[in-house]
């Protein structure tokens, strides 16, 4: 067998090897996006079933405030969670239609909704008519109560299975991400072997193209882009060399683009609820035996619906990047800005002594905000409302400092007086006497 003749067959093993990778590197590409699209989507899920929860909360609220008060302002909550839940139960449906079991749990939630509901405009309709003792004993004999428990629970149920599919399909990303790695690795290795056999049959001209390749390792696995093919010599070897130079290159790109994607917001480029959690966790953990702590401000813009109903979506994207951009100019370069949601948004600030830190930071926050925003030709006014919980005071729990946080926020949206208010344990205890 001739020396022209095995080089020849090295290479064609080597090509056919290079190009069934790649078309199954692009086919794994594609089943990776589909899996992100799924991920994007049980946040969402879960995201609309939370804001779900809230509004029947604020329906009730409402109720309650109107009825100890007679306060006609306390209907505003009640009119809004109404219609927002109704809306937002709709939602859940269309989106979730594709799962049989969640489907006829949100027949049920909605059956309860439609029972709550009519509690609360019974009582509310027979207040307004003067019958208050009438009103107060449809309240009293807890009928309500039990339709908003077995509604919470329910949705507690339906947001439990949504996060496991959530859980699921962050795995099957990752498995993918890992498939792809993998490949990228068997590609390079086996280009690498087939390489060094094809080097003890020539001379020359092929030693120095492997050289370059082997110096280029290091450089690909940190990830640096590089593009070789002005330095490889013009001939098939060459060729080959800078075709997998660039497939290499376009794989790491896609994988790159995959990860951003899943962890950031596409509207703000603000990093999104996926993996707070972990920030949160490894924040606490690094504080552990120091005698510093760690604040989770979360902060509602006011009126975002309103602003979204008067002047169109556009302008509500709008607002929304600005709010990113001017909390971003706000906080320290260590500190972590979030897009929870919606209109919401989450900072971590870490490593901070004296609770008079916080109060500065907050007030320049509130400062920030005070100079309004033109939008064709429309003067916009952004107002905040933010809850602020310290770890390790308040909890040492990821889930329990964004709840209590999220708490002081609603009370600070309560409050006319204020933008802002830390969470201390009284709050809690009125959520508690609210919620029974």
């Amino acid at each position: 067998m001739s020396i022209r003749f095995r080089l020849t067959l090295l290479l064609c093993i080597l090509f056919a090897s290079s190009i069934g990778n790649v078309v199954f590197t692009f086919v794994l590409e594609d089943y990776g996006e589909e899996k992100l699209k799924w991920v994007i989507h049980t946040h969402e899920v879960i995201s609309v079933s939370d804001n779900l929860l809230s509004t029947m909360t604020d329906a009730e609220t409402g109720q309650r405030g109107f009825l100890l008060t007679g306060d006609n302002n306390y209907l505003e909550p009640y009119y809004f969670g109404s219609v927002e839940s109704t809306k937002l139960l709709d939602e859940l449906v269309q989106i979730t239609i594709d799962n049989p079991n969640q489907q006829q749990r949100l027949k049920i939630i909605k059956v309860l909704m439609n029972k709550k509901l009519s509690e609360l405009k019974s009582t509310i309709d027979l207040m307004q008519d003067g019958n208050f003792d009438k009103a107060l004993n449809i309240v009293k004999n807890n009928v309500g109560k039990q339709h908003m428990d077995d509604i919470r629970n329910e949705l507690t149920a339906f947001n439990h299975e949504e996060r496991l599919l959530l859980e699921q399909r962050k795995g099957d990303f990752r498995e993918n991400r890992a498939q792809i790695t993998t490949l990228v690795m068997i590609e390079f290795f086996s280009f690498v072997f087939l390489g060094i056999i094809t080097a003890l049959f020539i001379k020359g001209s092929l030693f120095n193209p492997m050289k370059l390749l082997m110096k280029s390792t290091s450089k690909m696995e940190k990830g640096e882009k590089q593009d070789v093919s002005d330095l490889l010599p013009n001939d098939e070897m060459g060729y080959l060399l800078s075709r997998f130079y660039k497939m290499s290159v376009k794989v790491l790109e896609k994988n790159e683009t995959l990860t951003y994607n899943a962890t950031h917001d596409e509207l703000t480029g603000l990093r999104n609820r996926v993996e707070i959690h972990n920030e949160i966790n490894n924040a606490i953990m690094y504080l552990e035996n120091t005698n510093r702590k760690i604040a989770i401000i979360f902060i509602d813009l006011n009126k975002f619906k309103q602003l979204n109903d008067t002047l169109g979506h556009d302008a509500g994207d709008f607002v929304l990047k600005e709010t990113s951009d001017r909390l971003i100019g706000s906080v320290r370069s260590s500190d972590v800005v979030f897009r929870y949601g919606g209109d919401e948004f989450i900072i971590v600030i870490k490593r901070f002594d004296d609770e008079s830190q916080i109060k500065t930071m907050v007030k320049k926050i509130v400062s920030i905000f005070e100079s309004p925003l033109l939008f064709r030709g429309n003067t916009i006014d952004i107002s905040l409302s933010m809850g602020i919980a310290i770890s390790p005071d308040d909890s040492i729990n990821s889930d329990e400092i964004i709840k209590y946080a999220d708490i002081a926020m609603y009370e600070a949206k309560r409050d006319n007086e204020t933008h802002y208010k830390f969470f201390d344990r009284s709050m809690a205890k009125c959520l508690d006497d609210n919620q029974t």
